[in-house]
């Protein structure tokens, strides 16, 4: 690595171990070329005047002591005219034993504005300084004497920035008689050296800092609180459903979201605090020196900030934010633990809903470690046949006969035991992995039904399997399921998909299509949890579904001495109207059973009727 190179990087504390992207490490290059060529040449030509500079001085000064006057003026007139040539890149000075200005160049008003006469009655208290040579008897080597930075304001109120070198001239005794001062204008190489500063440690979209930024400060923060009772707050904030801007509005919307957003926050901030972006849409902010009451209001403020609407491009705009916050050193005594604690506070943010804050909890880290050990053990638990499914059978609420069962996963863990669904499926979700365990409880289903068949082959008996909102979004569902269909030779009618309603957040054209599409296959289509989820009544009387599942809270709202349920009356009355099937699952009591009957409802499902059954258990049931 060039030397220069080195010395700024340094000076702009730079870690090693840290790395440039491509594309800093292009605008840096591009960024620092020219000046560095520059300062090669510069360097080059101080060297070369020190060394003369050096050099002749103590010969003319020896000379003088010796009347060699002829010579010493030949001398002189040689250094003055090196001095001269130097003029728009360099000042010289000199001074006596005490630090007085004796001279100064007239460059210097070339490089500062003033004369010289002005420059040293402005500045004369910033160098009065006497060189201290610790042993006069140690040859004084030029490469000791270390350069130092100066900071100047021109004449014209712009600032300067100066190198400054002292070389001392000593008589034939040893002693100082004089000091010799050269200054460089080093303000390009500064301006250079803070340019690169900026790209290593300040976030290019946002302007707050980065990740890298992010530890530096935070291990200063550290080191400050190490061994005293002070504690600060980290705060892991996460914008909730921001990949929907982006996906639907443009990375350009979503990049001037993110900025206005970080400004905004970054104002509300006190001086002391920090403030960092570490992710797309993911930020830290430490807050420092508050108390539990002044922390929870800042928290809420924060929160609230980010709730505002936000006008981008003539759309109007509104996110919130889901935020974890681990505390120092409960939560952890370094940045490692901190950051991932509070991430991990964040994510229960997100279960609770999203919107909130939450304070760690050590019960979240076990929560954690047993989701990984999930995620990791799920990978292979098809190939190991550790899933299989179980049955719960559907009623007619008017005479209990079985209509049908709703397939429902369970992964038998060799270590954990049997898992419900409610535990490994948004795992699932998260990793992508639903799309292949989707295919598998599709083809499983089929199975099933082949194996129902072989038992009470004259009723046909019907099945349904939960399809994933990812997996209906990304996978060619008509085509799974006409193969597993054709596969299994069972008829499409004994086949039940449920679906939520959120499949219908967006390109709705393009899924009523693909419901259409399966119902090409004669399979029934259900929407799942009807009235939770998002509005499609608009779209409901468009597409092809059979029947209307109640959410389990309505069912739980019923009450017992028979009041009136106006929502859950007017969800049945509207899938009668469409010449739906209406089905109200989680059914408890005998009082729900009998409201729904009364209300026109015809299917239920729940613990009153029967649990979910092995499939050894449902085929009993269907011999019964």
């Amino acid at each position: 690595m060039h030397e220069l190179l080195q010395y700024q990087l340094k000076k702009i504390g730079y870690d090693e171990q840290g790395s440039l992207t491509r594309e800093q490490t292009e605008a840096l290059i591009d960024a620092i070329n020219d000046t560095y060529k520059t300062a090669d040449e510069n360097c080059k030509l101080c060297e070369d005047t020190l060394e003369v500079s050096s050099e002749r001085m103590q010969i003319l000064y020896r000379t003088f002591k010796d009347n060699a006057r002829n010579k010493l003026a030949r001398s002189e007139e040689k250094y003055h005219k090196l001095i001269s040539n130097l003029q728009p890149y360099y000042f010289f000075y000199t001074k006596d034993s005490d630090g007085r200005f004796t001279s100064v160049s007239e460059s210097v008003k070339e490089i500062l504005g003033y004369a010289p006469d002005e420059f040293i009655e402005r500045y004369s208290d910033v160098f009065v300084k006497a060189m201290d040579i610790e042993d006069p008897d140690r040859p004084i080597d030029q490469k000791d004497i270390m350069p130092s930075e100066l900071k100047l304001k021109h004449k014209n109120g712009s600032m300067r920035y100066l190198e400054l070198r002292e070389f001392p001239i000593l008589n034939v005794e040893g002693k100082i008689e004089s000091i010799e001062g050269i200054l460089r204008d080093v303000s390009k190489e500064v301006k250079t050296r803070k340019k690169i500063s900026d790209m290593l440690h300040f976030d290019t979209l946002t302007g707050i800092s980065n990740r890298l930024h992010l530890e530096i400060l935070m291990e200063k923060l550290l080191f400050d609180h190490y061994g005293k009772e002070q504690r600060f707050a980290l705060l892991f904030l996460d914008l909730d459903h921001f990949k929907h801007i982006n996906d639907t509005l443009g990375h350009d919307i979503g990049d001037s979201l993110l900025q206005q957003i970080a400004e905004s926050v970054a104002q509300s901030l006190r001086e002391n605090d920090i403030f960092a972006r570490v992710g797309g849409d993911e930020f830290i902010i430490i807050l420092d020196d508050l108390d539990s009451i002044n922390l929870t209001l800042a928290i809420h403020r924060i929160m609230k900030l980010v709730r505002k609407p936000w006008t981008v491009r003539n759309y109007e705009l509104r996110v919130s934010a889901s935020m974890g916050i681990a505390l120092y050193p409960d939560d952890g005594k370094n940045s490692i633990d901190l950051m991932k604690n509070a991430d991990i506070a964040m994510y229960q943010s997100k279960k609770l809903g999203r919107d909130n804050f939450t304070f760690f909890k050590e019960e979240f880290n076990v929560s954690v470690h047993t989701e990984m050990k999930l995620i990791q053990d799920m990978s292979n638990a098809l190939e190991k046949k550790e899933f299989l499914l179980y049955f719960q059978p559907k009623a007619w609420l008017s005479n209990n006969e079985i209509v049908s069962a709703e397939a429902l996963i369970r992964w038998r863990h060799p270590e954990l035991g049997l898992i419900n669904p409610d535990k490994f499926i948004t795992l699932a979700e998260n990793t992508g992995f639903i799309l292949k365990l989707g295919r598998w409880i599709i083809e499983e289903a089929c199975q099933a039904i082949t194996r129902f068949n072989n038992v009470n082959s004259n009723k046909k008996p019907k099945l349904s399997i939960n399809i994933s909102v990812r997996q209906f979004q990304h996978e060619p569902m008509y085509q799974i399921l006409e193969k597993a269909i054709t596969d299994t030779g069972i008829d499409g009618s004994q086949l039940l998909i449920e679906l939520t309603e959120s499949i219908m957040m967006e390109n709705k054209e393009e899924m009523a299509y693909k419901l259409k599409q399966i119902k090409s296959l004669n399979v029934g289509i259900a929407l799942d949890d009807f009235g939770t989820g998002y509005s499609t009544l608009a779209y409901l009387d468009k597409l092809s579904i059979d029947t209307l599942k109640i959410d389990k809270a309505f069912v739980d709202a019923i009450s017992k001495d028979g009041t009136q349920n106006t929502l859950l009356d007017t969800i049945i009355a509207m899938g009668k109207t469409l010449n739906m099937l209406v089905i109200a699952e989680g059914v408890e009591h005998e009082y729900q059973r009998e409201y729904l009957l009364k209300k026109g409802c015809d299917i239920y499902q729940g613990y009153l009727f029967s649990k979910p059954l092995s499939e050894q258990e449902y085929i009993e049931y269907l011999t019964k």
